[in-house]
């Protein structure tokens, strides 16, 4: 069962605020990357996170994504967030400091104020995912190196060296010297006669296009294959037509999360409601996600309709609004509002 803490270092992963509810939320900025000259290192970009404890309304985004990855129901994710809030109130009250992997610790100051720290070897911008500090030497320590002194230079006398120059017979007979040039052209001639005559004749080079050092060996016998081809063959595969009725179809458990962001669709298993679905829309409508991107709203009606809700987009406004169902008045949309709840969908009434 995924923590509370876990499931916030997500959120922060993905969004720029998140909420503990009845507790604080966190902001984050997005920061570059900057060089300290004078230590000499180069930071890179970063996400800086900042607390602040008036943001206490539930906007139901820790407790919706609580719920989707542990399979429980939007009160039960509730309740725990509750109890870690409680928890942690007390911990600080007691006068401990609360470390949140990842995230920071916290502590409360002489006048009783909740001051947060972040944890700086995490990084949450996903951009920046893997780099590191880079250090370099700054300007101020190659100044303060040590200069090499010069070493001063000895003056020596070359040492004579005498070279005995060699003493060529120039009487040597002028036979032997061309039977020596017509040897030396011989071993070069002979190697390159053989093998021209013997790779074409008694290798495959030419049928195959392919040499090795073996075709240059002429006592080398390759071995003969000792397979034989297949005579066995193939028999039809006959294809029969199948036929399946759709009582018969198992409807395989659909994935949904709260959706309150841009960020692409999740998905989890629950069960599939059934919700009777009608064309005619009515006076009141129950919004539970709005978008700027108009791919992200279909998606969530696709999956909103195959667990069995009435949903569809709602146009008007600079968003994409997705309605999960309608009713004539607000007292009728009660029902559709739980069974919403039970699957984590949190909304608002539009009329």
């Amino acid at each position: 069962m995924y923590s509370v803490e876990e499931i916030i270092c997500q959120l922060l992963l993905r969004h720029s605020c998140v909420i503990i509810p009845s507790f604080g939320g966190f902001v984050a900025q997005s920061v570059s990357a900057s060089i300290d000259k004078e230590n000499g290192i180069i930071h890179p970009p970063s996400k800086h996170l900042l607390f602040n404890k008036n943001l206490i309304n539930n906007d139901g985004l820790l407790t919706a994504e609580y719920a989707t990855f542990n399979h429980i129901n939007y009160n039960e994710s509730l309740s725990k967030i509750d109890l870690f809030t409680s928890n942690l109130k007390s911990e600080l009250n007691a006068g401990r400091k609360v470390e949140l992997p990842k995230i920071g610790t916290f502590h409360l100051d002489s006048e009783k104020n909740i001051c947060f720290e972040q944890n700086r070897y995490f990084n949450f911008l996903l951009n920046a995912y893997g780099l590191g500090n880079v250090q370099f030497v700054p300007t101020s320590k190659v100044n303060e190196l040590v200069e090499v002194k010069s070493i001063p230079t000895i003056e020596e006398e070359a040492p004579i060296i005498e070279i005995e120059t060699p003493i060529v017979d120039i009487n040597t007979p002028k036979k032997s010297r061309k039977v020596i040039k017509y040897v030396a052209a011989a071993a070069c001639f002979l190697p390159i006669a053989f093998y021209s005559f013997w790779i074409p004749v008694k290798t495959n080079v030419i049928q195959s296009g392919l040499i090795s050092l073996n075709d240059f060996n002429p006592f080398y016998k390759s071995e003969k294959g000792l397979y034989s081809p297949s005579k066995a063959g193939l028999e039809s595969v006959k294809f029969e037509d199948v036929s399946y009725q759709a009582s018969s179809i198992i409807s395989e458990p659909t994935y949904t999360e709260s959706i309150t962001s841009d960020s692409p669709i999740k998905t989890l298993p629950t069960s599939t409601p059934i919700v009777n679905s009608t064309n005619k829309r009515q006076a009141f409508e129950y919004i539970v996600g709005c978008f700027s991107s108009n791919s992200n709203a279909v998606n969530l009606v696709n999956n909103l309709k195959n667990q069995g809700f009435d949903a569809t987009i709602i146009s008007g406004g600079n968003l994409t609004r997705v309605s999960i169902g309608s009713a004539s008045n607000p007292k009728a949309l009660d029902s559709l509002i739980q069974l919403s709840n039970s699957k984590g969908y949190q909304g608002w009434i539009l009329k």
